[in-house]
């Protein structure tokens, strides 16, 4: 790759070449991000809603159902959970945290790897899927990647101070969504393993992890505190338990793996890579620890492979760097012509990977801004808001419709995922529709599958309305997610 030995042989190309590398970043995830060109199914749009109303008040779980950690939903709370202000702000936290995994990779190795982890970040599919929403998934996975710098630093500096800070990021990812946890667990992992390699007392590394722990448990206990831990507990961890098994998803790894087939390379390559540095050892415990626990989770969908995208990056920019770099003497040396011949095989399969995981994610990437138009949920969304008032409450299967449109719904129906705990039943869409005065009823999603809604809707005093909407791509790129269906909308007679 002559390209690198350019753009890395002085700053001033280096620096051109980051910032050149920031900005497409920010291009592919800026572009009509109001317009999504793939999404996760209806779970932005219920995590909106949940931030549209905790800006209204409501407190979460104890007035307002919740199955994840509650930090995403009140920070979406202060921008009035308005959609594409929180799109815009994951896209920003997702450039940092590009930022932050190309300053590991260019501690780690060098400005090349620097560089190559920037690009595969910048046009990493499903990275970049979910910084185009309002992911709990991308939320979390920047957390992790501002955590890993600083726990680098207590890495080669002893610094209490980085450990404490990663810790902070650590439990800031836990409570946007409690996988964040297995940021903590791959620290531990690691200081257990690197004590046990030293031969060192274990005492110190007792303290250093009984100090991350503490620091990163703060934000959730200081949710806990003001949230109540029993509601809390119940909906993060008891109602997030019940919503079965499907091995089918488990093909969410593969899809993730084949659309980035350069994060392939650090794992099958792990053993040189835990010889080669303490930083990679920890890079490639977190990173495993994640795959493991993806690996042997009930559900796992495309959108939670979010949070292996930047540890991954870095190893596999770490990795194809070290391929890439000519070792001269060896060169020269006719009696190793055998291991020069291997070194190339290594370097230009690299390259090889790399370009074609790049092609493969860019080429999807640029395919679904192609085809964006403006999607049906924002048009119904347009008619939602002039045929309602804004106290008015409605009852949507697809919650970003009334997230566009700025309305609540009632909150015991926010939810209408196919797995929840308790599942939705038509008994309690008929309850809230009576108790809120629902004067809008738009049938979608989940609200489909509820045999005798739409009877009930046509004897209740609900009348059919007809809305011309263009055919909606926004579903275009979706992946292992289930269909948000025909919508039909209902308005209550006059």
């Amino acid at each position: 790759m002559g390209l690198l030995d350019e753009l890395t042989r002085d700053r001033r190309r280096l620096l051109a070449a980051v910032l050149l590398l920031l900005l497409l970043a920010a291009a592919v995830r800026l572009y009509h991000i109001q317009w999504s060109f793939s999404n996760n199914g209806i779970d932005e749009g219920v995590m909106i809603e949940r931030s549209l109303m905790v800006s209204h008040g409501y407190k979460l779980y104890a007035e307002l159902p919740c199955d994840q950690a509650p930090l995403a939903f009140y920070i979406g709370s202060l921008f009035g959970g308005d959609v594409v202000s929180l799109r815009v702000l994951v896209a920003a936290l997702s450039l940092l945290a590009i930022g932050a995994s190309m300053f590991v990779s260019m501690r780690i190795k060098d400005s090349k790897a620097m560089l190559l982890t920037g690009l595969l970040l910048s046009l990493d599919f499903v990275f970049l899927r979910e910084s185009r929403l309002f992911s709990l998934d991308a939320v979390s996975s920047c957390f992790i990647a501002f955590s890993i710098p600083a726990f680098l630093s207590y890495v080669r500096k002893g610094d209490r101070s980085m450990l404490a800070l990663a810790g902070l990021f650590a439990g800031l990812s836990t409570a946007s969504k409690l996988f964040g946890a297995l940021a903590l667990i791959g620290m531990l992992l690691f200081m257990v393993l690197e004590s046990r390699r030293e031969k060192k007392g274990f005492a110190k590394a007792a303290i250093d992890m009984l100090l991350v722990t503490v620091v990163a448990a703060l934000p959730l206990v200081a949710f806990m505190a003001y949230l109540g831990p029993g509601d809390m507990i119940q909906g993060m961890v008891f109602d997030q338990g019940q919503r079965g098994f499907d091995p089918f998803l488990k093909l969410s790894i593969v899809a993730f793996l084949g659309l980035n087939i350069a994060y392939v390379l650090p794992l099958v390559y792990a053993r040189s890579l835990w010889r080669r540095s303490k930083e990679t050892r920890y890079v490639l415990c977190l990173s495993l620890v994640i795959l493991a626990f993806m690996v042997v989770q009930p559900l796992v969908f495309l959108h939670h492979m979010t949070l292996l995208s930047p540890p991954l990056a870095i190893l596999a920019g770490v990795f194809i760097s070290d391929a890439l770099k000519t070792d001269k003497s060896v060169s020269e040396n006719s009696n190793n012509g055998r291991l020069v011949n291997k070194r190339t095989i290594s370097r230009n399969a690299a390259i090889a990977v790399f370009a074609v995981g790049i092609i493969i994610s860019a080429s999807i990437g640029t395919y679904g801004l192609a085809l964006q138009k403006k999607p049906a949920q924002a048009a119904y969304a347009d008619w939602l808001r002039t045929a309602t008032a804004p106290g008015d409450f409605v009852v949507s299967g697809d919650p970003i419709i009334c997230a566009y449109a700025d309305r609540m719904m009632p909150p015991e129906v926010v939810n209408v995922a196919f797995r929840q705990h308790t599942d939705l039943t038509l008994d309690t869409i008929i309850q809230a529709i009576h108790d809120y005065n629902v004067s809008v009823v738009i049938v979608g999603y989940r609200l489909n599958s509820l045999e005798g809604l739409t009877s009930y809707l046509n004897t209740s005093g609900f009348v059919k309305v007809v809305i011309p909407i263009a055919t909606s791509t926004a579903a275009a790129l979706d992946l292992f997610q289930e269909e948000v269906g025909p919508i039909t909308v209902y308005a209550r007679g006059t």
